[in-house]
């Protein structure tokens, strides 16, 4: 089934190569066209056959060696016809003049053309073989696949999620609320002080990790388990990875340390210190428990009593097997409705009311799902692409796939039927995939590298100089479309347009299964001992055990490797070479030293992706220029590395070069010649033009540039060099990094006053003349001194940047006023400024004012018409933000038909005013620290901003109050000693509040949920917690404070002993739970003594009303060494307890007094 999936791609890429070559050169090489030709007609006879071939190579063991045969034929033709490339390309270079010196041509090199031409003869021939062989099977001629299914976004728009819309509901329904609650309660119960483990189980894909991930981001877990650690445990450990990444979560320190007793001791000493929660993910064996985690655990356990352990299983007896007290949870299929409801959120929304007409259908295909939530899900993804149908759903209700004969268990129905509905090259991405899922991230830019320099993505309708200078944006869209099929899952974003992925374990086991003949991931050296001469990609995964100094030897006898990447730190000695793998596409090295296989490299004259990260090799070969099919470099944290030979200039086939990290301060003259470049991060500028270094000025040619970062702008001597550049040209550029090296302080050390204000305008005038093109998606800009951004952030010039959507302003120590054009980015999403210490005043550049509004027309958007985030950081100086409101309402129409996006996601949103009669109608977040602002302005704290979700304000010393943000949900107020008043935040749920002793008024908050409050100098509780009525308190306070509440012997007992739920019990049976969290830099806890009591509201150790439990359970942190009374504590109320039980507790307790 794979092998006819290869055998496609593979042909068509051959058809690709033939193409590119024309009669003249084919005749010059080889002599023989008519070979060429006969090559050519072979391929396309028998890809008629493939359709065929697939559906019988199943159950067929003879087709299956058939299309094996096919396979090795196509795999040896690409390398052939590479081969004849490169001896054209090489012809080219000899600058013949006149095609009639072909007889001449031939002479130079009669050697290649018998032996080039010997091999596409006998590759004929045995294409000829199984086109015989064709014929004895009596295949049906199907009709070849169609070449190319363009995914969803690459040429049509019709993608209904955008990659910042993978909510976590979208992704696993509703069933998770009520199951995450229950296993919570369990989880953070103070019935049982010893160390418990609670195990969730269940079978592949039923949503384990899920739910699992759910709890472990819940404000309860995160609030009453100060310490947690997320561990991934494949069935091929290692234990020295384990422990040092427990210790890295636990927050402590490795050192790298490889010895397993010193680790332990180091993870025991982390744990000991806070109450912890370790989750083990997707266990196979007891053996990560026994052999790994039971001593540390176990000991730590005995010194932060409660903690607790989550494991993901699928076998019901591993978690009796570790020993411990333990509690299991099955987690059970969806049933019909939730798994509607799921398969529902896969969908476009907008086609909700065709998806509800197609029920009865829907129904019918989730009975195949089984009720498994990844199931359903990856249905899901197939049905997105169909158009919402009776026609289409059947036809996958009816699909074939769902009912072939002679799968084995490996291959679930519902991913089978969803990888069958790939196209041939998809196929190949997503087989790829498998390769890194289980050891590393899926990254992006990485992996749809591999894919190009693989051959797997190919443009539609033929290989177009256009089409070819898009390949890039190609794999992102069949990145991007694995995504929305549900066969990767995003888990980060590392920038703002990329996602790092990983696959699910049964997916990932499917594609595993699925690719074995070629695909091969290692983890012990026997793995290679063992493999197959075929395996065409090999993947050493981080936790293989390599040590054996035969290992590099044992690998190198994997003569077919196209794709080789080492994760794990394999034993390379010097001698040790890479010719073997002479047919190498791809080569990604991470961490291994590496160094001397660097006169090996020129051997891999297929090489199109080479990737070195964090290894030892100190220079790169100097004849590199002989690797002609170079495409992607990646040179990252070689800190060894301080030179690029000259020879890389002839790579002219080029398009990214990356060498962040590396010591590399200048790159050879000569480098205007790479035309092809699309991506070149960390470009250090030069002058030293004599020195044979390049200058600025070459990338003048460069005009296909997608990706440009400039790595010391100081050394550029003049603005006419930058001026040179003429980077408003570049029509192709979206991501734009400007960088100074020097600090403002290094820079004002440099001669007099007056030299150092003529560095400070030649760094303006250069960052002048750097204008960037309209295009551009994603601007950095950092420069330690200028005094003044370009003119082209100003007003008149800011409105032409239609398609910016990021922008970063940082370190603007010596800028005292930012362009009065950010307000005008039409399209700008994200904007930082940090570290602009100068700043004082804040005002028309974030709002529009009249003679703006004058220069443009009447008719103009509000200012930050879609910005979402606002981060402001570390402009110390700020103290005044000018939001004059009549601007809002005098004379400025702003246009009505900009999208306000996030309306839907409030249910009064019909009866509001139109959001865009003010500035920033799209803000989600806000982020303010250091600064000297004493108010925000009431502009921003506006009735009509409903967007605004999460507010962060961190040490603004004069603050002094946040009023009227109706739309907040999440506030965080840390170090405003002089704030007073926070009011009127209707819609607040969580406040975090450190260290802000003058506050005094928290009202207008009816939906507050948690509450925050550590303040290590309080000496009395605040009285604004009279008014409110969270469901939890974390209070760190003073000592003397804390014992008297503990105590009940102090008046601030009544602050809180009215809080209670509002009706709702968090927990299945009503009750008062208070828990102690662990002390502030303790590593011991006593318990609480029996006499001791709660405040007086609480003071009972009956259960007469089934409300409170034994205060027993609480712990006290012992004073530290020095007797401070400073110590901090952390007092956790963890209350739910519903009003009538409360109210029956007071009684009790009034008739008692």
């Amino acid at each position: 089934m794979e092998a006819v999936i290869v055998v496609h791609t593979l042909a068509s890429y051959v058809g690709k190569l033939i193409s590119e070559m024309t009669q003249e050169e084919v005749h010059m090489l080889l002599g023989i066209p008519s070979e060429i030709t006969k090559l050519e007609d072979n391929m396309e006879n028998l890809k008629a056959f493939l359709k065929d071939a697939e559906r019988r190579c199943i159950t067929d063991e003879s087709v299956k060696r058939w299309v094996r045969k096919f396979k090795d034929a196509m795999y040896d033709a690409t390398d052939i016809l590479d081969l004849c490339q490169l001896e054209a390309e090489r012809r080219r270079e000899s600058k013949v003049p006149d095609c009639s010196q072909s007889l001449l041509f031939f002479l130079r090199n009669p050697k290649f053309s018998h032996t080039i031409g010997s091999r596409i003869k006998k590759l004929n021939q045995r294409l000829d073989s199984l086109r015989k062989g064709a014929l004895e099977f009596n295949f049906n001629n199907l009709g070849s696949y169609q070449d190319i299914r363009v995914p969803a976004n690459a040429e049509h728009n019709t993608s209904h999620r955008t990659m910042s819309e993978f909510d976590e509901y979208a992704i696993v329904g509703e069933k998770i609320k009520r199951e995450t609650k229950e296993l919570v309660q369990v989880l953070i119960a103070n019935d049982d002080q010893n160390l418990k483990v609670v195990s969730i189980v269940g079978m592949g894909g039923m949503g384990k990790t899920t739910l699992a991930q759910k709890i472990f981001k819940e404000e309860s877990i995160q609030k009453h388990f100060k310490t947690k650690i997320w561990l991934s445990i494949n069935q091929h450990f290692d234990e020295i990875e384990l422990l040092r990444s427990a210790i890295k979560h636990a927050g402590g320190d490795h050192g790298k340390e490889r010895d397993i007793s010193l680790l332990v001791q180091n993870l025991t000493k982390v744990l000991s210190k806070k109450k912890f929660l370790l989750v083990m993910d997707d266990m196979w064996r007891e053996k990560a428990w026994s052999d790994v985690f039971q001593v540390p655990i176990t000991n730590a356990s005995h010194k932060q009593p409660g903690s607790r352990v989550l494991v993901t299983t699928r076998f019901e007896d591993l978690a009796p097997k570790m020993r411990a007290s333990s509690y299991q949870y099955h987690v059970s299929p969806l049933d019909k409705e939730y798994a509607w409801s799921l398969l529902k959120k896969q969908l476009p929304p907008n086609q909700v009311l065709q998806i509800d007409s197609l029920k009865d259908v829907g129904m019918e295909i989730l009975k195949k799902c089984d009720g498994l939530p990844l199931a359903i899900k990856v249905v899901g993804g197939l049905l997105s692409t169909r158009y919402p149908s009776a026609f289409e759903w059947k036809s996958v209700l009816n699909s074939p796939s769902w009912s072939v004969d002679g799968l084995p268990q490996q291959l679930n129905k519902p991913l089978y039927l969803s990888y069958e509905d790939l196209s041939p090259q998809l196929k190949q991405c997503f087989l790829y995939c498998s390769l890194i899922s289980k050891s590393k991230d899926i990254v992006q830019d990485e992996v749809t590298r591999m894919w190009i320099s693989e051959g797997f993505i190919q443009p539609p309708h033929g290989g177009t100089t256009t089409s070819l200078d898009r390949l890039e944006e190609f794999a992102d869209e069949y990145y991007k479309d694995l995504i929305k099929r549900n066969l990767i899952e995003p888990i980060v974003r590392y920038s703002h347009t990329e996602y790092k992925c990983r696959m699910h374990d049964v997916v990932c086991s499917f594609a595993e299964y699925v690719g074995r003949e070629e695909y091969l991931v290692v983890h012990d050296e026997q793995a290679i001992k063992d493999a197959s001469v075929h395996v065409r990609r090999l993947a050493i995964a981080p936790t293989a055990s390599l040590a054996s100094e035969h290992c590099w030897a044992i690998l190198q006898k994997q003569i077919s490797l196209r794709t080789l990447i080492i994760h794990s730190r394999i034993n390379i000695k010097p001698g040790d070479s890479l010719r073997s793998f002479s047919s190498l596409r791809v080569l990604y090295i991470c961490g291994a030293n590496s160094d001397a296989l660097v006169d090996s490299l020129c051997q891999l004259k297929h090489l199109r992706y080479l990737h070195l990260q964090d290894t030892n090799i100190s220079r790169l070969p100097y004849d590199i220029s002989k690797m002609k099919f170079l495409w992607y470099i990646t040179l990252i944290c070689c800190k060894k590395l301080c030179h690029i030979p000259s020879s890389i200039i002839k790579l002219v086939h080029i398009r990214s070069l990356d060498i962040r990290g590396s010591n590399i301060h200048a790159v050879p003259k000569g480098f205007s010649g790479l035309t092809n470049l699309r991506f070149l991060q960390e470009f250090p500028v030069h002058t030293d033009m004599d020195g044979g270094w390049c200058s600025l000025e070459e990338l003048v040619p460069l005009s296909q540039l997608k990706d440009l970062t400039l790595e010391g702008l100081e050394n550029v001597p003049a603005s006419a060099m930058a001026e040179k550049v003429m980077i408003s040209s570049k029509g192709h550029l979206s991501y734009l990094v400007l960088k100074c090296n020097q600090a403002s302080g290094q820079v004002m050390g440099l001669g007099n006053k007056e030299q150092q204000q003529q560095k400070q305008s030649v760094m303006e005038e250069v960052l002048e003349k750097l204008c960037p093109p309209s295009c551009l998606e994603n601007l950095t800009v950092k420069s330690g001194y200028i005094r003044r951004l370009p003119s082209w952030m100003q007003a008149s010039a800011s409105v032409a940047y239609n398609s910016l959507r990021y922008l970063i302003l940082e370190d603007l120590h010596c800028c005292t006023q930012l362009p009065n054009g950010l307000c005008c980015v039409p399209s700008l999403e994200v904007l930082t400024i940090r570290n602009a210490s100068a700043i004082k005043h804040i005002g028309p550049e974030f709002q529009v004012t009249f003679s703006l509004v004058a220069s443009f027309s009447d008719d103009t958007s509000p200012p930050f018409p879609k910005l979402r985030r606002l981060q402001l950081d570390c402009l110390r100086e700020w103290e005044e933000w000018e939001w004059n409101d009549s601007e809002d309402s005098k004379g400025v129409k702003f246009r009505k038909d900009v999208q306000w996006r996030h309306l839907s996601h409030y249910p009064d949103h019909s009866a509001l005013t139109s959001p865009l009669d003010i500035a920033m109608p799209s803000l989600e977040t806000l982020h303010i620290k250091h600064c000297r602002l004493s108010c925000l302005p009431p502009g921003l704290a506006n009735s009509k901003r409903h967007a605004l979700r999460e507010l962060y304000l961190y040490d603004i010393r004069n603050l002094t109050s946040v009023v009227n943000f109706p739309s907040v949900v999440e506030l965080d107020v840390f170090r405003c000693p002089e704030i007073r008043r926070i009011a009127d935040l209707s819609r607040l749920q969580r406040i975090t509040i450190v260290h802000c002793p003058s506050l005094e008024v928290l009202e207008g908050v009816p939906e507050l949920d948690s509450i925050v409050l550590k303040d290590p100098t309080m000496v009395t509780l605040p009285g604004y917690l009279r008014g409110v009525s969270p469901r939890y308190l974390d209070l760190l306070c003073r000592k003397k404070l804390h014992d008297s509440i503990v105590s009940g012997s102090s008046t601030e007992c009544d602050k809180i002993s009215h809080i209670n739920t509002r009706g709702t019990n968090y927990y299945p049976q009503p009750r008062r739970v208070v828990s102690l969290v662990e002390s502030v830099d303790k590593d011991e806890v006593e318990p609480l003594p029996e006499s001791s009591c709660f405040p007086s509201a609480l003071n009972t150790r009956q259960t007469c009303v089934g409300v409170l439990h034994s205060a027993n359970h609480l712990a006290l942190g012992k004073e530290p060494v020095s007797g401070s009374e400073q110590c901090f504590f952390n007092w956790r109320y963890h209350i739910c307890v519903g009003v009538l039980a409360i109210f029956v507790m007071l009684l009790f307790v009034a008739w008692g007094c």
